[in-house]
């Protein structure tokens, strides 16, 4: 299903940390808190985000992960979600944005919610849009701490 919502920045924190590495895009890192209404999607997320921008250039990369609590198409709980962009020269790059909901990571009536989308920024204009689904089957059994050790190792099958 899709949803969306526009959302407004309530609050932007630098967190005042720089790598001892100079490039020509340097990084930075924030705390942000967005509101999200006006759709679908009804409620607040806080961010850790983390970018590098030239700014001669115009050209930059940012990560950043939400936890979302509130209501998406009437159903109420918290999630998380990542998302990424790049922009060359002023325009989006190739491939555009990522934006997934991180795995079993719903709760309440948000639990088993799995998708993407992507964030859409048109000057002072923003938009979350999601594509979910919902599956409520918990049958599957990992070992997380095998699982998670096999994901830094570049597998990303379990092991039996």
């Amino acid at each position: 299903m899709r949803v969306e919502s526009s959302f407004t920045i309530e609050a932007w924190d630098a967190n005042g940390r720089a790598v001892g590495i100079e490039t020509a895009a340097p990084l930075g890192g924030a705390f942000i808190i967005r509101a999200i209404s006006g759709g679908d999607i009804e409620g607040r997320s806080e961010v850790l985000f983390a970018g590098a921008f030239n700014e001669k250039h115009g050209s930059g990369t940012y990560v950043a992960i939400d936890a979302f609590e509130g209501t998406i198409a009437g159903k109420s709980g918290t999630l998380a979600f990542w998302h990424a962009n790049t922009v060359a020269r002023g325009r989006p790059a190739a491939g555009g944005g990522l934006l997934h909901v991180v795995p079993d990571s719903g709760t309440g009536e948000l639990a088993g919610v799995s998708g993407t989308g992507e964030i859409i920024a048109r000057g002072d204009d923003h938009t979350l849009v999601l594509e979910i689904q919902f599956d409520d089957t918990d049958e599957v059994e990992i070992d997380g701490e095998v699982f998670a050790g096999e994901v830094e190792a570049g597998t990303s099958e379990p092991s039996a």
